[in-house]
Parts: C-alpha cells; sequence; structure tokens
C-alpha cells in the first residue's frame, strides 16, 4: 500500500493560509506558504465551488487573484520587491 503524505496545511482554513502567505516576512518562506494557499483555494473550488453563494464564490476567486499576483511580485527580483509586496498586502 502506497503511503500518502497529507497535504501542509492539513485541516488549516484557506482564508488563514492566504493570510499567513500575505504576512509571511521571512522571504525563503513565501514561496511555500503561497503554494500551500493555492493548494487549499483549489480544494476548496473543487469542493464546494457549485454550492457556495455568490459571494464566497467572489472570495475564491480574490483570493487566488492575490496569491498569482503575490508569487508574481515575490519572484521579481529586484530593489522594488519588498515595496511591492507590501503595497499588495495593503490592497488586500
Amino acid at each position: 500500500m502506497k503511503n500518502v503524505q497529507a497535504p501542509a496545511y492539513g485541516n488549516q482554513n484557506w482564508r488563514d493560509l492566504v493570510e499567513a502567505a500575505i504576512f509571511e516576512t521571512e522571504s525563503e518562506n513565501v514561496s511555500r506558504r503561497i503554494q500551500d494557499a493555492q493548494d487549499a483555494v483549489t480544494e476548496e473550488i473543487e469542493d464546494t465551488f457549485q454550492t457556495a453563494c455568490p459571494s464566497e464564490r467572489q472570495a475564491l476567486i480574490n483570493a487566488m487573484n492575490a496569491l498569482r499576483e503575490l508569487r508574481r511580485v515575490s519572484e521579481n527580483s529586484g530593489s522594488n520587491s519588498n515595496e511591492k509586496i507590501r503595497k499588495l498586502t495593503q490592497a488586500a
């Protein structure tokens, strides 16, 4: 029998994981936090999107878009990266 490892996010709420990714201050942890949050949001979409109310659907879409932008900004090497991340987190 194959040993299947549970996702890193476990039972943590997808909203908490998105918040953790946005507010992560250690640059070496940002990518993992973003991935955990994206995985949790994707799972929530797969599990509930058809039955979720419109505001919940929009929240999931907004979370995924914010995580994509956060990844883009965090991967951008340049002196303005920290400033861009700060502005992104203020907008979220």
